[in-house]
This record gives C-alpha cells, structure tokens and sequence, in this order.
C-alpha cells in the first residue's frame, strides 16, 4: 500500500486515471455518461457547468469545485454567475433539513408516521418557525436572496435548484424545484437535463474521491 500524505490534494485527482487500467469498461461508462450529460441540448453547455457548480458544492466535493470551475469560465460563465449558482446551492443545502423538520414535528405530536414523505408534507412548518422566529426570517431571507434578481435569470437559478435538490436526495426539495422551475417557464427537456448533470456529478464526485483509492493502491 502506497504512503500518502494527504487524503484530498489536486494530485489525486490525476490518480483516477489508473482505473483505465483496473476498471476500463466501467470508466468508459462514466466518460459517456459525462458526456451525454455535457452536450448541449435544451440547455448549453455554459448554463450546464453553471448547474455543475451548484452542484460540486452540495456534493461538498473539492475536486468538483476546482474542475466545474474550469469548465464554467472556459464556457463563458463569468464570476457573478458562478457566485449565483453557489448561493443557490446554500439556499438548497438549508431548506432540504428545514423540510425534514415537518417529520420530526409530526413526531413530536405523537402521529405515527409511516409515510415519511407525503406530497406537500413539507410546507406546514408554522410550528418550527414559531419556536424560532429569528432562525426562520433568517431562512427566509437567505431563501429570497438566493432567488432575487441577479446576473443569472429565474428559470436557470430554479434549475440549479432542481439539480443541487436531487444530489441533497431530499424528496422534499425535489418537489418545490421542479414546481418552481416549471412555474418559471423551463421546458422539460431542459428540467431532464438539469437532473442529469446531478446524475453525473454524483458519479463524478465519487470518481474524483477514488483518486485516493487509487493512490493508496497503486
């Protein structure tokens, strides 16, 4: 087993190359999965690394955020939209615990709960609010800003929100984003490939933490 020194550096990254030579059918699944994920379509490919970004940072994956960065300028994304797509994901990664929050409630008035997500279970969370009201216009204000008038439009701040909601796996979040961006207008075909730029981030922040696995085998 190889000695390391460090269990995240940008070095690891390169790392991952040496599954060419382990797993080769598996990373030629991955490469055309980020590919058909990258291809422009109803989206392009800026407004896709846009997305990444969001991502990369619910992932709370390093290697993400450096590559998608790359990317993102490279594809025209400049610094405000990218510091957009990042206050998004902040926004996302806060309401996904807050609509957790309406199981814990129903637990706490004694409901035995056998469906813990119920189609608009989320929303009445009064109770919560009332317990800290300073806590929730905090949470709504982070909310309001996030989604305010910027350098990004609506429609592609929703579906930022929609991909960072499906790397969150919060059934909750899903919900609001994709009524939120279907309410802003975004066609389908562009809401489906939003979700799978998440898809392929998922995979790629774990091929880019297997760079450890790899420099600890190789």
């Amino acid at each position: 087993m190889s000695k390391i020194e460090s269990l995240c550096s940008a070095g690891h990254l390169a790392k991952t190359a040496l599954f060419a030579q382990w797993a080769p059918e598996a990373l030629k699944g991955f490469q055309a999965l980020a590919a058909g994920a990258f291809t422009p379509g109803a989206l392009s490919v800026r407004e896709k690394e846009v997305i990444a970004f969001g991502c990369a940072h619910v992932l709370r994956c390093p290697y993400c955020i450096e590559y998608h960065h790359g990317l993102a300028t490279q594809a025209g994304a400049t610094r405000g939209a990218l510091t957009e797509a990042v206050w998004v994901a902040i926004a996302m990664a806060a309401h996904a615990p807050l609509a957790h929050a309406s199981i814990a409630l129903r637990l706490l008035d004694g409901e035995a709960v056998d469906d813990f997500y119920v189609a608009g279970g989320a929303s009445p969370l009064e109770a919560l609010g009332a317990s800290a009201p300073a806590a929730m216009r905090g949470y709504d204000a982070l909310q309001e800003a996030a989604f305010g008038a910027g350098e990004l439009d609506a429609q592609l701040k929703t579906l930022v929100a929609v991909a960072c909601a499906h790397n969150l796996r919060c059934p909750y979040t899903i919900e609001r984003t994709v009524q939120r961006a279907l309410a802003a207008g975004a066609p389908k075909a562009a809401i489906a490939e939003a979700v799978f730029v998440a898809i392929e981030m998922a995979a790629g922040a774990c091929l880019g933490h297997a760079g450890l696995a790899a420099a600890l085998m190789e």
